[in-house]
Parts: structure tokens; sequence; C-alpha cells
């Protein structure tokens, strides 16, 4: 038997924590120092004196007379209104928003819904069944959801504050996405599954293209499409958006966006471009990259071909196009990276904040991420093409909605919104929301929100890998009829 002093030595020394947890003391105190005190009635005081001036941008999205009156537009009225509905546009499409921002919830949940609120109004109840929801989902006009999301997008992004703005300029990120729909007749024929798959195994798909603010994360527009090879690309979905940006903007992309066409298109708008070198550009630059350095250089049209733009669109290009190319070594890491943009002054657009720019790419796919997982668009669920399109277009107007709530939280707690968090403000949207729109209402919501704020991990790297293992069930190899066949009665 060992001796108390020599079992003392012998005891294990304890294993050091190499991912040191937030939730330590430390960390609280950290996050103590960091953290802006703001009090409920300091909210309920700001948003009454924005509300005196005008000023508030809650009280002028989703408004029922401005449903209305796009309504009248689209000339639809008549439609509409035929007989009094329970489920009127209005009614309808705020279900439908809560719907999408209410993971794997279905129409019988939003009927539910409907009969809580009318319950608390003492109107008479409806019937649980869900076919007059769904109906009413079908009747919304497309055009109606698609007008919304970028009246929601341009709320947020007319006034932008200067210190929200990038040299005073607006930025704006575009990246595309894929995403799945139900296996249906109907959706197989308009948005097909990928040919390198058997037929009865695949799922359709739907690929888009959303052009991001920077500094508000709101989607200002949306194109889609499906998946058929050439000119079905994001590139050709990129090119549909041009009209949208105005002159001066910034579009920051990656490299598969990095083409003269789009660049001479956008040089012409007056838009400028920041993008991460194409492969199949040659680099200027020799050598290891040891510090940030920058060059010029003059790009000539491509040749002419007909497989990839028509005659007048390829003589309306410029001959030779102006481009700066800058190289510099990525922070804690042995990657380098090469950007192409037609920000030529080096005045007044300095390489380092050019390239500071392009690290902020990168929000977009937080924003994507946002989009996909935390709302759950990665898989859509309406059973034909004419629902999907609505489908989607209500995910992008929801998004928006929280976005623009959060743009008015940051704007009421003096901080940014990209310095708040979307998944807290879905879930105080959602509880908080829904109450009415009185100060003290938006009060809870915007307090709720922009007292949370994110918090700030510079240079934290974690592996892309899952720790949790996937389902232990196989895979369907063959159609799920011909798989159920070949089991005994």
């Amino acid at each position: 038997m060992l001796a108390p002093a020599e079992n003392a030595r012998k005891r294990p020394t304890k294993v050091p924590n190499l991912n040191r947890s937030s939730k330590t003391k430390t960390g609280r105190k950290d996050r103590k120092k960091d953290k802006k005190s703001l009090s409920l009635n300091a909210v309920r005081k700001k948003i009454t004196e924005l509300a005196a001036t005008d000023d508030l941008l809650l009280m002028k999205v989703f408004d029922d007379a401005r449903i209305q009156l796009i309504l009248d537009e689209i000339l639809i009225e008549d439609v509409i209104k035929r007989r009094d509905r329970i489920y009127t546009p209005q009614v309808t499409l705020s279900l439908f928003v809560q719907q999408v921002l209410t993971k794997d919830s279905g129409c019988k949940e939003m009927v539910t819904l409907l009969n809580k609120q009318r319950k608390t109004q003492q109107l008479s109840e409806v019937s649980t069944n869900t076919t007059s929801y769904c109906q009413a989902r079908l009747r919304l006009p497309l055009e109606l959801i698609r007008k919304l999301m970028r009246e929601t997008a341009e709320l947020a992004t007319s006034k932008l504050p200067g210190d929200w703005r990038w040299h005073q300029h607006r930025v704006f990120l575009v990246d595309g996405l894929v995403i799945s729909a139900p296996d249906t007749p109907e959706n197989q024929e308009k948005y097909p599954q990928p040919t390198s798959q058997k037929p009865g195994l695949g799922f359709p798909q739907i690929r888009q293209c959303a052009t991001i603010c920077l500094a508000t994360g709101v989607v200002i527009d949306l194109a889609y499409g499906a998946v058929l090879g050439k000119m079905t690309g994001e590139q050709t979905l990129f090119r549909k958006m041009f009209p949208t940006f105005l002159r001066g903007d910034i579009i920051v992309t990656d490299s598969i966006f990095e083409n003269y066409r789009d660049k001479a298109m956008l040089s012409q708008q007056g838009v400028f471009t920041v993008c991460n070198i194409n492969g199949t550009r040659e680099s200027p630059f020799t050598g290891r990259c040891t510090m940030l350095e920058e060059t010029t250089k003059v790009l000539k049209r491509p040749g002419f071909d007909s497989a990839r733009f028509t005659q007048a669109e390829w003589d309306a290009l410029p001959e030779t196009l102006e481009v700066r190319i800058i190289r510099y070594q990525v922070t804690g890491r042995n990657d380098e990276m090469t950007i192409v943009t037609t920000l030529i002054d080096r005045d007044q657009y300095p390489a380092s904040a050019v390239a500071d720019l392009y690290k902020q790419r990168w929000e977009c796919e937080l924003d994507i991420r946002s989009i996909k997982s935390v709302m759950g668009m990665n898989c859509l669920s309406c059973h034909t093409p004419e629902m999907l399109e609505r489908e989607l277009m209500t995910y992008y107007l929801a998004y928006n909605l929280v976005r623009i709530t959060i743009c008015e939280a940051a704007r009421i707690s003096e901080t940014k919104p990209r310095d708040l968090s979307f998944k807290n403000a879905k879930d105080s949207w959602l509880h908080l929301g829904q109450d009415g729109v009185a100060v003290n209402d938006y009060a809870w919501l915007l307090w709720s929100i922009a007292d949370a704020p994110l918090r700030k991990r510079p240079g934290r790297r974690e592996p892309r890998k899952v720790k949790r293992r996937c389902t232990k069930y196989g895979h369907l190899k063959m159609p799920r009829a011909q798989e159920k066949a070949g089991y005994s009665p």
C-alpha cells in the first residue's frame, strides 16, 4: 500500500480544457463588460419618438391597407372579393408567414392558430379542416408576395445610416443556393431531379440566386429556376437582377461570378464589383505572397461565342476593361487570396480596406444558413409548382420581416444589425410580434432582440465535421413502390 505522500504524487493530473467554454466566470465577466444596459422603459421612449416622426419602420410593413393597394394595382380585386371570406388575403398571408417561420409546422397548426385568435376576439370558430386554408394560399397572387418582399427590403436599405455603409456605398452580397421539393410528378416536370440520379430516387431541385444587403441582411432581390445545365446557372440568374442595382453600389461575390461580361455590364451601370479571382484567369503575381500587394490589368473582351451571348450583347461590351488585382495572406492560415475589383481608385479605396470588405462576403453564407437551416427552407413542402413558388417567396418575405425588425432594434440600441442574433429575433417575432401594434407591444419585441447581442469571437475556427452519426437506416436504391413490392405479404 502506497504512503499518503506517494499516493498524492500518483494522483492523475487534470486534462486542460482546450476549447474553453463561454460559461466560465471569466467569460461571463467579459460579456457583462461589453454588454450595454438597455431597459424596457428606454426602448418605449425611443419607439414613441420614432412613431411621432413617422420614422418607425415596423408601422410601415405588412400593413393591411398596403396589401389591399397592391391587390388593386395587379387588378385582381374582383377575383378576391367575390364573397365575404374568413381567409382574406391579409389573414392568409399572415398565417402563411407564421407557418414558414415555425419550423415543421403544418396547415392544421395554422388553422388552430386562427381559431385561437378568433377565440380571443370572441368570434365564431372555423372548421378544423385545412381545405379552405390551402385553397386560400393558392389564391394568393405570387406578385403580391414578391412585391411585399421587395418593399420590406427597400424600407431597410433606402435610408442606411452612414456608419452602416462602406465608404458611403451600399454593399450587396450575391450567392447561389439549391433546395429540394417534394417528389411529385408536377414538381418533377418543372423542376426535375439531377440527371445523375435514377428516376424515382431523386427530388426536384430549385436553383436560386439571392442578393443580400451587407449592412442589414435583407434579401433585396431573388431569381430562381430549374437546374437544367447551360443558361440556367447562377450567373444567368444573377444577370436578371442587374436592374435592381443603382449607381455607386458595390457587389461582392465569389469566383463563379468573376467574368468579363458581368464586370463590364455592371461598370456601364456605374456599379462596382469585388470578386475572388476565377480559376480560369491567370494571376499576375508570382511566387509566394508575403505581404499585401496589388496591381492593375487591362482585360480584353473575349471572343464571340453564340453559346454564351447574342451578337447584340457582345457588341454592347467594351473592348477593354481595367481592373485592379489585390493579393494578400489570409490571417492565421497558409492560404492566400486574390481579389479582382473595379474599384480602381487606390487613394479612396486602399487595398487593405478592399481586402477587409471581401472578408465580409462570408456573411451571405451565414444568411443563407439562417434561411435554410434556422427557418427550414432547405426542403419545401408544397406538391405543385404554383404553390412551391408561393412558399418560396413567402420564406423570403418572412425572412425580410425578421431582418427589418432586427434593423429597428439595432437603431434603438445604437448598434448594427449584424451584431444581433437572427435566431433570437425570429423567436421573439413569433412570440411577441403578434400581440398588437401598440407602443408597448413594439417595445417588448425590440427590447427582447436588442438586449441579447451576439458574442464576438474573432479568429474562431472549427473543423467542418459533425460528431453525431447519421441515421442507422439505409438509402433507397430503387423507387419506393418497387422496394415495397419486394416485401412478402
